[in-house]
């Protein structure tokens, strides 16, 4: 079957690289979603070690998911539809779900911001992106790959590489390495304010050239900038690319406490 350059679509045809994925996933005891199944290589493996009512596949090709249907039947729970417009709260309104998919390069930043906002309804996840995403949404302060979605997501989960997979393994082959990782949601509270604390990371990186001093004055008084950057023990000089993720989230309350609307 083709792939659709429109959809970022390279199909996962190595089974030992399948397996190995599905082995980091396993064990799970609930609710099961894989995003973007393809041919299903993925989604065979997971159905003979979990129950397939308790699986869900997202699908946006209608062919694959036909397809699937066609393969697997009723149940699993297969759903045509772009998985950034889905909801975790509306499919799993009690519950959490554990997430594997081999995630579609084009919309791996949307899809990262996707697992941010759906954070409260995912339990554990297992994904294969790009090696340079994973890279960027893993770097360490200091280094010019480090951003505003680095700390979130490093924040808000414990995220570790698993190993990398070739090009080779794909059909057709993209021109770049993929690296699987784990995620699990991290212990940490952001103060019921996590829709306004990302933007205030955005907004900490806006010119990664000036120091975070520069980037928050025009938006805060110098007064509130002070107390905050001497509760985070930070220098006014400064730039967000080198502090720790929890720091923005010490100068994000302090100034919340005061001055943020």
């Amino acid at each position: 079957m083709p792939a659709s350059a429109k959809l970022g679509q390279n199909f996962l045809h190595n089974k030992n690289i399948a397996a190995k994925i599905i082995n980091a996933f396993l064990p799970q005891t609930g609710a099961v979603l894989e995003i973007g199944p393809g041919p299903g290589i993925l989604s065979g493996l997971l159905l003979e070690h979990v129950p397939a009512e308790r699986v869900t596949l997202v699908e946006i090709d209608r062919f694959l998911a036909g397809e699937l249907r066609k393969r697997f039947g009723d149940p699993p729970r297969i759903i045509e539809e772009d998985i950034l417009k889905i909801d975790l709260a509306r499919l799993y309104p009690q519950d959490r779900v554990a997430v594997v998919g081999n995630l579609p390069y084009h919309i791996s930043k949307e899809l990262i911001d996707w697992f941010i906002c759906q954070r409260g309804r995912i339990s554990a996840a297992v994904l294969m992106l790009q090696k340079d995403f994973v890279d960027k949404v893993l770097a360490v302060p200091g280094g010019k790959k480090y951003n505003a979605q680095s700390v979130l997501f490093q924040l808000l989960f414990r995220t570790r590489r698993c190993f990398h997979v070739p090009a080779g393994a794909f059909s057709p082959a993209p021109r770049i390495m993929s690296t699987v990782i784990t995620v699990q949601p991290a212990d940490i509270t952001l103060a019921g304010a996590a829709g306004e604390f990302y933007p205030f990371v955005k907004l900490c990186f806006a010119e990664r050239r000036k120091t975070l001093w520069n980037n928050l004055s025009p938006h805060y008084g110098a007064a509130a900038l002070q107390a905050a950057f001497a509760v985070a023990a930070i220098p006014a000089q400064a730039r967000a690319e080198q502090l720790p993720a929890r720091t923005f989230h010490e100068v994000f309350l302090a100034l919340s406490a005061s001055t943020w609307p």
